[in-house]
């Protein structure tokens, strides 16, 4: 984290209760990280980092105004530059690289998406639409996921400089006290953003921890405490020494009594932001205070010292190697902090003071930015030269996939071969290929027509097939019934239905006995087709959810009703789940594919069997083809690789079952076409984006 010293080593007295407090932040963050027992509450460091930074940015700008009566945005900005790019650049690069030789090749779309949204100190929101994203449940932590607090401190001092400008203008035509101004506009971005936190926290947590607008009021109460320096400068040594160690004692409740459960940052992120302020206000007399003192020790200014430095360098050591080695023993925890510490070090003392404090540069500040703006469009180029020569999915397939199992494609019914184990693939690239497999998904997705977690609404432009066909076919279910849209999409092209989706993620087709959003949409959805003049021809139904006793009886009830109503309806079984990252054990195993081979669960068929069974409706099931063996199930078959996002299977292949699924229609009387009719190779291209 950032809380620049001034501008060059002398200019200023540094404060040592603040370099210590910066050791205290910086320590709770690393230990938590490196999984020391205790520290739960460690990423609470963050939230001190947040407030020390205001306070001595703020400081800096009103001493500035004081001096001049403005702020010069190009010596401010020329500042940050010299301060944050050197160090942060150095490490981009290096995780870059090091993120390239050893995350899964899955990852890689990440890491460039994570090392650009860094330099360009937007990452905070790239997570926040990951931290949403249903797609990117499989995704790996990015070693990067650590800059996010840097882009929400840069996005502040965009706006923080303005705002003291607007102040001066203001001042000047109504002629009022500019401090006065300053501090009622930032007094209320900061309330405002702390109303927000409050709300966000409680309504999408998710996303709430990465944005900015819930963290802004961390950085405006130090920022608001330098404002009241020359009150507090009055303040009694029992105030300081009271305000220091109450100060120090909700931190350490922070850091000890917290965890990854706490809602955050929320209300409960107000106890080490308010004891960071107590620390900063009670040292401003200069009273000697007991935890003064104690935070002024040598060994922790100079951690304080390095504390940038180390935030930077910790958390992709630590990403990477347990990438590279899986999960580490405590001897090799405690060797990375250390080696944490050795490199915060060394590019402080080889990177960032000569950078920061360099002559030339210093009294330039034009040539400042213009130095680090070169650095980011270096590390942006890099990166967009991975992006667009990273290898992207191919409209059409060259590979049977399921295909390869049929024993006689000309016959009246297709049976899988005797052997099926001699289709499955056990070398050899893949379509898609394993570093593709996440971004392997039918096309409603990109549509908004995969309905969120925690939002109880259908979508109504979800429709597709043939959208003026007087013949609807509706899909109704989570994700594992999105994962043949592609096929039953190219189904209803070809017998002139129209298709309508309600598809929600996590959630089974029912109304009743699942989460409250999802029961909401779907009594939603049955009011919907049961209120319509004309009832559709088909349903097809289905979800991953676990066996139980409320969800079953709850999809029973919605399905029930759909057949009472004469509507057709067909439940599509649950296919095997591999229970690991099917496209990485592929992509590490490429010489032999045949390592990655699983034993199902067979109980995972259970509810839909158990639905089928009380409703007594018919069922698909396109096991045979995806896990023709269920003693080894495989992750390829027929040169196509079968998995992607957990237990989903990749689009290529749900769009390599399309004649598959078409034929089970057309035994079941549903279809104009007859099943003789269909053949093997209707498999339809992937959608254009």
């Amino acid at each position: 984290m950032t809380s620049p010293s001034p501008t060059t080593p002398a200019a200023r007295p540094v404060r040592l209760d603040i370099e210590g407090l910066r050791a205290v932040a910086v320590g709770t963050v690393l230990l938590y990280h490196l999984h020391v027992p205790w520290f739960s509450g460690g990423f609470a460091g963050v939230d001190v980092f947040f407030v020390i930074s205001g306070f001595l940015i703020t400081s800096l700008l009103l001493r500035e105004v004081a001096r001049t009566g403005t702020v010069s945005l190009k010596d401010f900005y020329a500042r940050r530059a010299r301060r944050l790019l050197p160090a942060a650049s150095v490490v981009i690069a290096f995780t870059l690289a090091g993120g390239w030789l050893v995350l899964p090749a899955s990852e890689r779309t990440n890491l460039l998406s994570d090392v650009l949204g860094s330099t360009l100190y937007v990452v905070n929101w790239v997570l926040a639409g990951r931290s949403v994203d249903y797609l990117a449940e499989d995704a790996g932590v990015s070693p990067l996921q650590h800059y996010w607090s840097l882009s929400v401190e840069e996005q502040f001092y965009i706006v923080w400089p303005l705002l003291i400008l607007l102040a001066v203008v203001l001042s000047a035509r109504y002629r009022l006290r500019r401090r006065r101004i300053a501090f009622l506009l930032l007094g209320a971005l900061g309330a405002a953003s702390l109303l927000w936190s409050v709300v966000q926290t409680r309504t999408e947590p998710a996303t709430a921890y990465f944005v900015t607008t819930t963290r802004l009021w961390e950085l405006a109460a130090g920022a608001l405490l330098a404002f009241l320096v020359p009150r507090l400068s009055a303040l009694p040594r029992w105030a300081g020494e009271t305000g220091v160690l109450l100060g120090l004692g909700l931190i350490l409740y922070a850091v000890l009594g917290f965890d990854a459960s706490t809602p955050w940052p929320g209300t409960a992120a107000l106890v080490p932001v308010l004891g960071s302020v107590l620390v900063i206000a009670a040292g401003v007399p200069g009273h000697r205070t007991l935890g003064g003192s104690l935070l002024g020790l040598a060994p922790m200014v100079w951690i304080g010292g390095l504390s940038y430095a180390i935030y930077l360098w910790h958390w992709p050591l630590v990403v990477l190697a347990e990438a590279r080695w899986g999960e580490l023993p405590w001897v090799a925890l405690v060797g990375l902090g250390v080696l944490a510490v050795g490199l915060a070090w060394a590019t402080k003392h080889l990177v960032e003071d000569p950078i920061r404090y360099q002559r030339s540069l210093a009294a330039r500040p034009g040539l400042s930015l213009a130095f680090g703006g070169t650095t980011m469009a270096v590390i942006c180029a890099v990166a967009l030269v991975g992006w667009v020569t990273r290898p992207t999915l191919s409209e059409s397939t060259t590979t049977p996939g399921p295909a390869a199992l049929v024993a006689d494609p000309a016959a009246q019914s297709w049976e899988p071969l005797p052997d099926p184990t001699s289709a499955y693939t056990a070398t050899g690239p893949l379509e898609p290929l394993p570093e593709l497999a996440l971004e392997d998904v039918p096309p409603y997705y990109a549509d908004g027509c995969q309905v969120a977690q925690g939002d109880p609404e259908p979508r109504d432009h979800c429709v597709y097939g043939s959208p003026d066909s007087g013949t609807e076919v509706v899909l109704w279910g989570d994700s594992k019934m999105g994962q043949y849209f592609s096929a039953f999409d190219a189904i209803a092209e070809e017998e002139d239905w129209r298709l309508t989706t309600y598809l929600k993620s996590a959630c089974a087709p029912t109304v009743a006995g699942d989460k409250d959003d999802c029961n909401a949409f779907g009594r939603t959805v049955l009011d919907r087709i049961l209120a319509q003049e004309t009832t559709p021809h088909l349903v097809l139904m289905s979800t991953g959810a676990e066996p139980d006793p409320e969800l079953t009886e709850g999809i029973v009830e919605a399905a029930a009703a759909l057949r009472d109503a004469g509507i057709s309806v067909v439940l599509v079984a649950d296919n095997a789940h591999p229970g690991m990252s099917a496209y990485d054990c592929a992509a590490e195993n490429s010489d032999d594919l045949r390592r990655c081979d699983f034993a199902p669960d067979l109980s995972k068929d259970a509810l839909i069997r158990d639905v089928a069974e009380a409703v007594g409706v018919p069922t698909i099931d396109p096991t045979v083809w995806i896990c023709p063996d269920p003693s080894a199930c495989p992750v390829a078959i027929g040169g196509q690789l079968i998995y992607r996002q957990g237990s989903h299977i990749t689009d290529t292949f749900a769009r390599s079952l399309t004649p598959f699924l078409h034929r089970e229609l057309s035994e079941l009387g549903l279809t104009a076409a007859e099943a003789d009719e269909i053949a093997l190779d209707e498999v339809p291209v992937r959608a254009a984006e």
